[in-house]
């Protein structure tokens, strides 16, 4: 999916396959969410604003795309070993967390890119305030649809002892979500 136009990763979304699907959709999101705060980054001014937090960025970016990559194989791999599992619960919890990883990740980046973005929100440059804005609004669809992908297998899950420190993890990103909510609240999207 790397190397892929934006025309064929549609196509490729839009197929009757089970991937990519919205796991890869949020990793893309993601990928935009951290291309364009990268821009903004760069026409900012101020000690912020520097060619390694630009650099970073763009890691970010290449590093969401690779997880597009991966929440498919790990969907595919899941759905393998969950018809192996017919009444192996274990396994079968083992499969859906196989599935859960690649959206947990996404998430958890997706919450340190938000991080950054709410240190830096009242310095960027003035002139890209609606790109900015657009980095807030994609970072919040980012969480919320890596969220969803994780919800989805950690239900299906039987052992709470193999879905406690998941949501443990999840939890550590609810003070980021409520800031990054409070933020766009204060948009003018009318």
């Amino acid at each position: 999916m790397k190397d892929q136009t934006v025309d064929a990763w549609l196509r490729a979304v839009a197929r009757r396959k089970p991937t990519p699907g919205g796991g890869g959709v949020a990793a893309h999101i993601g990928a935009n969410a951290t291309a364009l705060m990268a821009m903004v980054v760069r026409y900012s001014r101020g000690p912020l604003f520097n060619p390694a937090f630009a650099a970073a960025l763009d890691g970010y970016t290449q590093r969401f795309v690779q997880l597009s990559s991966a929440d498919a194989i790990g969907f595919e791999a899941s759905q393998q070993a969950l018809k192996a599992a017919k009444h192996d619960l274990a396994l079968q919890d083992s499969a859906y967390l196989q599935a859960a990883r690649a959206p947990l990740l996404m998430f958890e980046l997706g919450g340190h890119v938000s991080r950054q973005l709410l240190a830096i929100y009242t310095e960027t440059n003035r002139f890209l305030i609606s790109d900015t804005q657009m980095v807030a609004l994609m970072l919040e669809c980012t969480l919320r649809t890596a969220r969803l992908n994780i919800d989805i297998n950690l239900k299906s899950c039987h052992a709470s002892e193999v879905i406690e420190p998941l949501q443990q993890r999840i939890t550590t990103q609810t003070p980021t979500q409520q800031a990054l909510k409070t933020l766009i609240s204060g948009f003018d999207l009318e």
